[in-house]
Order: structure tokens, then sequence, then C-alpha cells
């Protein structure tokens, strides 16, 4: 039954998300001002906000989740996140923010295609609508099942009502402020989210086990052979393909268009080295948090039933309602810092990329929000799935979809329309089809063959275009 501290907190939390929201509506007097917050971005607001929208509830419950129910081989985890961040600000993000500020472009498509003939240019822009709008729908209704989960497990109130609620506040103020809104309000949720990565599994750790040390000891002591492995059940090659394969999740970082037009709207490269900095350690923080979380919590209690619910469950037995108000309000934090990121892109893709950014504005925007937040409503209350698989799976098929093209301008590769139709389509299609046949060790098959095979057929189209032109 949920108490009346918990309720203030989560409502004190949503007025002020919806106070965002209210004052940035002024900024938006141009296209450039609602996608790109008019490319003014500092490097705090750029890297929060980035990093924000790319660690959803499945960081938070689906991570912490995971390290309690796989044991020790969710530590590789950490490793494949911080190569997907450094890679991102280190090459990606000063490419991308040049192509962008040259063509004016203000989405991940627009940049990547700009330099085709329009009839190329439409198809391949056309195509990439599809697909962020579908993985996206998902991946929306993937957050929106998981605010449904928090706000009915601790307040108390139906699924279907939560998951409305939840779809609601994060409509208002990503309708109302643009990229400004989102890109604030991520900023803030990020911040609320280290909070809470620092204590709550700091405190278990030390307060409730004893260190490291006990820790160690109570792994050997009572955990089975898979859960004190690093790979699991798996060894031998089989073991290296389950840690390739879950390292292999932070591959698709540069692919993902909520995260990277921060890149395309921060200001100048002195910008994008800071925040390289902060993202870095923001996560390092949160990763090494939630991973701690759930091993101490597997060592501490047994009789957690649904393992993305750890966090709740730690911290009801360790603190009163005020933090754990706290705490609801850190994973709404990330579940609509990645939410509202993710509308904000289907709206872009939708009402600018389609028709190659001819006939749009504003208005379109704010209505393909409106149409996407129904349907990713209805999809999260009629086809449920768990967080973590549902997440990754929208994650991996963007990444292999868009990944390769983002790499060919980061190295300067000229490839033809044929050759990007070509990668967009393998990478899209391959992970749907690996995703539906037997898993593999880490899933590695999944997460490493599309996105390689999209990446070769650019490298071969560049070496062609090259002998050509000599």
């Amino acid at each position: 039954m949920a108490n009346k501290e918990v309720i203030i907190t989560i409502v004190i939390y949503n007025l002020i998300l919806i106070i965002v929201g209210l004052l940035t509506k002024n900024r938006n007097k141009t296209q450039d001002d609602f996608y790109l917050a008019n490319r003014s971005l500092g490097p705090w607001v750029a890297a929060l906000s980035a990093s924000a929208s790319s660690s959803s509830a499945w960081t938070l419950l689906g991570v912490s989740g995971a390290a309690y129910a796989w044991g020790l081989s969710a530590v590789w985890i950490i490793p494949g996140v911080l190569i997907g961040y450094y890679v991102s600000w280190t090459w990606v993000a000063p490419r991308l923010m040049e192509l962008s500020q040259q063509t004016g472009a203000v989405s991940l498509p627009d940049v990547l295609f700009h330099n085709y003939n329009d009839k190329e240019r439409q198809v391949l822009m056309r195509l990439s609508v599809i697909i962020i709008t579908s993985t996206l729908i998902l991946y929306v209704a993937a957050q929106f099942q998981a605010a449904g989960t928090t706000f009915s497990s601790v307040l108390g109130i139906s699924q279907d009502l939560s998951v409305i609620i939840g779809a609601l506040v994060i409509l208002i103020y990503t309708f109302i402020g643009g990229f400004w809104a989102v890109s604030l309000t991520d900023s803030i949720q990020a911040v609320l989210m280290v909070i809470v990565a620092l204590i709550l599994p700091w405190m278990l750790l030390l307060i409730g086990i004893g260190g490291f040390s006990d820790l160690s000891s109570a792994i050997n002591a009572t955990w089975d052979i898979g859960e004190k492995s690093f790979t699991g059940l798996h060894t031998g090659l089989m073991g290296a393909g389950f840690a390739l394969g879950t390292i292999g999740i932070g591959f698709g970082y540069p692919g993902q268009p909520f995260v990277v037009n921060r890149f395309m709207a921060i200001k100048d490269v002195q910008s994008i080295k800071r925040g390289k900095i902060i993202a870095l350690i923001w996560a390092s923080i949160i990763f090494t948090g939630m991973i701690i979380l759930g091993l101490s919590a597997k060592v501490m209690y047994t009789t957690v039933g649904n393992p993305e619910s750890v966090l709740f469950f730690v911290s009801d037995r360790l603190f009163g309602p005020i933090f754990s108000g706290i705490i609801t309000a850190a994973v709404l934090s990330a579940i609509m810092s990645t939410a509202d990121s993710q509308l904000l892109t289907v709206a872009t893709s939708v009402s600018h990329d389609w028709n190659s950014g001819k006939h749009s504005s504003i208005k379109t925007a704010r209505i393909a929000i409106i149409i996407v937040v129904v349907l990713a409503t209805l999809f999260s209350l009629f086809a449920p799935d768990t967080i973590f698989n549902r997440v990754v799976f929208a994650w991996t098929a963007l990444g292999a979809s868009l990944v390769p093209m983002v790499l060919s301008k980061v190295f300067y590769w000229s490839v033809s329309a044929r050759a990007a139709l070509i990668s967009m389509l393998s990478g899209f299609l391959l992970t749907i089809f690996f995703h539906f046949l037997p898993d593999t060790p880490g899933d590695i098959i999944e997460r490493v063959v599309p996105m390689s095979t999209g990446l070769i057929v650019l490298f071969v189209s560049s070496r062609n275009n090259k002998r050509t032109s000599h």
C-alpha cells in the first residue's frame, strides 16, 4: 500500500518536469530550436542528457536484475557500455557535429544521407523512418510498461492506469518543450540516477553485507558454478562468445538516434572533450552500482520473485518511505529520460525525414508524438514483455541498421546508395532473424553478425568507389 510520502515525492518531481517544459516553450521558435536546442548544448547538459536517454529502466531495473539472476557473468555489461561511450564521444561525436553544422541537418538520417541525389536520398530516408519508428515504438512501449510496473508496485494502483499516467506526463513536457525540455529534464534525471547509484548499492554492500571480502566469501559459499563464473556455464570458445556477445550490447551506442542527436546539438569540440569525461564517469558510477546492487542482493535476499524489482526490494528494506519515494522517482527518471528522447526522435523522423526535410513543421512533429504515445501505450498494455529483453532487442536492431553508416562517415568512406540500402536492410532484418532463432552464448550472433555484415558491405563499396575514381 502506498504511503503519502512516496506519493508526494513523485508528484513534486513530475510537476518539476512539466514546469521545465513550460519554461522552455518560448525557446522553440525554429526547427533547429525544437529538434536540436539551436545547436548550443554545453558539455554538462549534452553528456548527462545523452547518458540518461541511453540508460533507461533497462539500467536501474534490467541490469540490476541481470546481475541478480546471472551472478558474476553480468560484469561484462560494464566494459561493453564503456567501450560504446568512449568510441562514440571520441570519434563519432566530432564528426556528427561537423556534418550537422555543415549541412544544417537536424536528424541522424539527415546527416547520413545528405550527399545522395534526391531520389536515392528519399528512399534511404524513408527506410530509416520505418526502421527508427518500428524499433522505437517497441522501445517506448517497454518504458511505459516499466513505468506501469513502478507505479503499480509502489503506489498500489492498477498496471493499466499506471501506464497511462506515465505516458501522459512524458507526453506533456515533450509536447510543450521540445529538445530543450527533453535535454534539461534528462540532465535532472541523470543526476538523480547517480545519487541512487552512489547510495543504495554501496549501503547494501557495506552495511548489509560487510564489504567486498564478505561478499566474495558468500559468493564462494552459497552460489552454484554458473553463478560464480564470469562466463556462466559457458567455457572455452563458448565462454569467449558469451563475453563478447555481452560486451556487444555497447556496440550499438553510436547508432541510437535519440542519443547521438546530442552530438549534433553540442556547441563545439571543446564541449565534446569535456562531455566525454562526464559521460564516462557517469556510466562507470551507474553500471558499476547496479551490478553491485544485484550481486549484493543475491547474497542478502533469496526471496525476490521478479529480479527486475530488486531495486525496490532493497530500498524498502534499507530505508524509509521518503527515500523509497526518491528511488521510485529515479526509476521513473530513467524511464522518462529515454522515452521522451525517443518520442522526439520518432517525431523528427516522421515529420522531417519522411519527406527529406520538405514540408516539415513543429505542428506535424507534435502530432507524430501524440500518435506514437498512443501506439506505444497500446503496445505496452496488450503485448507486454520483460524490460531487459525488449530494450536490448530494439537497441541491437537500431545499432545494426545505423552504426555501419555512422562509421562510414567517421572513416570518410564514399559508399553507393545501393550499398547504404543493403547495409541498413541486412542489419535490421538479420537482427530480427537471429532474434527468433535459439540463443547463442551472450546472443553473440544477434549482436555481432548483423552489424558486421552491414559494415563489410559498406567497406567493399568504398573500396570499389575508390578504384573507380582512380
